[in-house]
């Protein structure tokens, strides 16, 4: 089984997962872990990530809470939501991962159904949908964890929150070869041109990478 199928595999016993809400908590968490590491290996290797540098506990357990404005005003044409979600919600997931946060997006266009969302307006728990699209992060842990914890997260929510030209925007670059992979329209290399069913060549540095984990094999493979 090469990378690319584990990961779908992983994805797909985490899905399954879902039916048992409640239930096989430390498998989820080992899932999450597994499932995080295929992706940074597969997508990710080369972006500069410095890992959570965490103290000793010190203190009660706090409850520490941020909320980020998303520029939407300023970049109306800028998909923020889709930027920090990734496909199928993961680059999200990989920062709470990462951070130990809860990360929500929150106010107006934070849903992807827009007929719901104004349903959904002015009822109980739904409030924040009359506000402008924000960011809450969420940290729980010993007073001067939590501190680390939120300050790592915010900062990197703030980088996914600053607009890059489509051309520039190796994030993105990276999100949709991800993409193409998870939804099985990937189609292998033409040339040395990483190709899919919907769309053309991706830059050079994502091709040689996913070529370099597919075929060559750095990842350990799972039959």
């Amino acid at each position: 089984m090469n990378p690319s199928e584990y990961l779908l595999q992983l994805l797909k016993d985490k899905q399954q997962l879902t039916s048992f809400p409640n239930s096989f908590v430390h498998i989820g968490r080992l899932l999450d872990s597994e499932i995080s590491r295929v992706r940074s290996n597969l997508f990710y290797l080369g972006l500069n990530k410095e890992p959570l540098q965490l103290p000793e506990p010190s203190g009660s357990p706090v409850t520490l809470t941020e909320k980020l404005s998303v520029p939407v005003r300023d970049h109306p044409d800028f998909n923020f939501v889709g930027r920090l979600l990734g496909p199928r919600g993961l680059t999200i997931k990989q920062l709470e991962l990462d951070t130990g946060c809860r990360i929500l997006i929150r106010g107006q266009g934070s849903m992807r159904d827009k007929h719901k969302e104004e349903q959904m307006k002015g009822k109980a728990k739904w409030e924040h949908l009359n506000e402008d699209l924000h960011v809450l992060v969420t940290a729980e842990d010993a007073k001067n964890r939590a501190a680390v914890r939120l300050r790592k997260a915010v900062d990197e929510v703030k980088k996914l929150l600053m607009p890059i030209p489509e051309s520039e925007d190796e994030l993105k670059k990276r999100q949709l070869t991800e993409l193409a992979v998870l939804n099985g329209t990937y189609k292998g290399f033409n040339g040395g041109i990483l190709l899919t069913k919907s769309r053309g060549p991706s830059n050079a540095f994502t091709t040689i990478l996913l070529h370099f984990f597919l075929f060559v094999g750095m990842l350990s493979e799972i039959d």
